[in-house]
Order: structure tokens, then C-alpha cells, then sequence
């Protein structure tokens, strides 16, 4: 679905319902309900424009593709380096260190787990970030990094995942071997 109009939706309805409930409480049911699907409908236009605008103009600064993919919040990359399991779950856990107060939650290198947290900033309240490691023979490893909002129902990110995933793909591929980038 469209950005503009998730947001639209969701805060056109919640604040209209809101709305509508005040509005029936002070004038009766008919007007509330008049008055509510007015002020949700203005409300989540004003909010669509506003938000989706910022959000769309945020992902442009980081990435030139204009895909749907590019505008959601959850975002994964598939990286193969020509390095050891090893190696790269190390150099996996050397990247969080691009990341704004990330801190890792969990870690298996058996099971080629990573799980960290990002701090809290003015574009999400906090992110998600996952490492899945596999090991593809003795000198080459897939990697699949993953970034998402901590909460799920996130509509819009401002770029900030799809920031995550870009700048540690980038620095994978910068000190590991890059045998095959995909999305």
C-alpha cells in the first residue's frame, strides 16, 4: 500500500474517531459523527502530505531508487563474502559500530545470529538490527543483514532502516571480498 495513504488511513481514522467521540459528547451523535469524519479526513490529509513528503524526500537523500521497497521500513540485504565464517561474523559484529548507540542483544556464532538494538533518535524510536550467517564453503560466507523498526507498526522511518542496512553493507564490502551482492 501506498505510504501516503497508510498514513492517511491511520491517522485520519484514529483522529477522527477521537474527534467524533468529543464532538457527540458536546453536540449529540449526529454532529459527532459529521464533525468527526471531517476533521479525519482533513487531519489525515494534512498528515499524509506532511509526513509522507518528509519520509519520501529522506529515503531520496540516502538512495536514488524510487522502488516500493525503497520506501518501507523494513529493509534486508544478501551479501556473499569470500571470507571465513569467521571472519565475517566478526567483521558483522565490527559494523554495529557505524551504528548510533548500537548495542548487540544477542549473539550465537554457532547458529549465525546476531541481534542488536539501535538507540533512539528523532526519525525511530529504536531499530532492529539482525545478522543471519551461513556458511557457504571454508572461504566464502552469506550474509543477510536485516533492519527494522523496533516497533512493528511503524508506518514511516524517515530512511533510518534503510540508512542501518546501507551503511553496513557498505562496510562489509569495503573489508570483506565481495563475491555476490543481492538484495
Amino acid at each position: 500500500m501506498n505510504t501516503y495513504l497508510k498514513i492517511f488511513l491511520t491517522t485520519g481514522i484514529l483522529f477522527g474517531v477521537l474527534m467524533g467521540v468529543f464532538y457527540s459528547l458536546r453536540s449529540g451523535f449526529p454532529a459527532g459523527l459529521i464533525g468527526g469524519l471531517f476533521a479525519g479526513l482533513f487531519f489525515g490529509g494534512i498528515m499524509s502530505i506532511i509526513l509522507g513528503t518528509l519520509h519520501n524526500q529522506s529515503v531520496k537523500q540516502i538512495t536514488s531508487e524510487k522502488s516500493k521497497e525503497a520506501m518501507e521500513v523494513h529493509h534486508v540485504r544478501n551479501i556473499e563474502l569470500r571470507l571465513s565464517y569467521d571472519k565475517a561474523f566478526d567483521l558483522c559484529i565490527e559494523s554495529l559500530n557505524l551504528i548510533e548507540k548500537g548495542k548487540i542483544r544477542e549473539e550465537d556464532r554457532a547458529q549465525g545470529k546476531i541481534v542488536a538494538k539501535a538507540g533512539m533518535t528523532w526519525k525511530t524510536f529504536r531499530d532492529v538490527i539482525s545478522f543471519d550467517l551461513r556458511r557457504i564453503d571454508n572461504d566464502r560466507t552469506e550474509i543477510k543483514v536485516s533492519s527494522r523498526p523496533a516497533v512493528r507498526r511503524t508506518l514511516i522511518d524517515y530512511g533510518k532502516n534503510l540508512e542501518n542496512v546501507e551503511r553496513i553493507s557498505s562496510f562489509l564490502k569495503e573489508h570483506g571480498e565481495t563475491a555476490y551482492n543481492g538484495r
